[in-house]
């Protein structure tokens, strides 16, 4: 009988030890990316973008570098917010054709932690202040948009003090 009691106890405490070791969470769900999308998909992110933070105003699209391009938002502090999105060439096949297009495979936003904050409220229908959202720092973690799953990173900006930077990669 002291027997089966260790049997039981030691199942149960396995179990438990199981179901600690196991998180059961899934990936962090964004609303709204422009992975996996057009170029044109990509302008029109930018300009919602924008239109969170109106203090900001578009100042230049840079599309000189192949396969990337930047969209830079100043505002009257001459502080920038930058998103740049990187591009690959795909190609599909429908019917008997071979359609090549561009797809976006790499985002990023780059800016000051008040305007970071209300574009990660945004994406992640999240209620955060400054101050919260910077603990919610990650690298390479997954998340979810559209039934896929990307990788996400919230850092510090390592060339710019007091700005935060949110990638996504295919």
């Amino acid at each position: 009988m002291k027997h089966i009691i260790y049997i039981l106890l030691l199942v149960g405490f396995a179990l438990n030890t199981a179901a600690q070791t196991d998180n059961g969470e899934e990936p962090l769900a964004v609303r709204v990316l422009a992975i996996d999308t057009s170029v044109t998909i990509a302008r029109r992110f930018s300009e919602k973008m924008g239109e969170l933070v109106p203090e900001y105003k578009l100042a230049f699209i840079d599309n000189e570098t192949r396969h990337m391009v930047r969209y830079v938002f100043k505002n009257e502090k001459n502080e920038t917010l930058r998103i740049d999105y990187g591009f690959d060439t795909e190609t599909f096949t429908e019917g008997e054709k071979q359609i090549k297009r561009t797809v976006v495979d790499y985002q990023r936003i780059s800016g000051e932690l008040k305007a970071i904050t209300i574009i990660y409220n945004f994406l992640f229908a999240a209620t955060l202040t400054p101050e919260r959202v910077m603990s919610t720092s990650t690298q390479g973690s997954p998340i979810t948009f559209m039934g896929k799953t990307y990788q996400y990173s919230f850092l510090p900006d390592d060339y710019e003090p007091g700005y935060w930077v949110l990638s996504f990669l295919r």
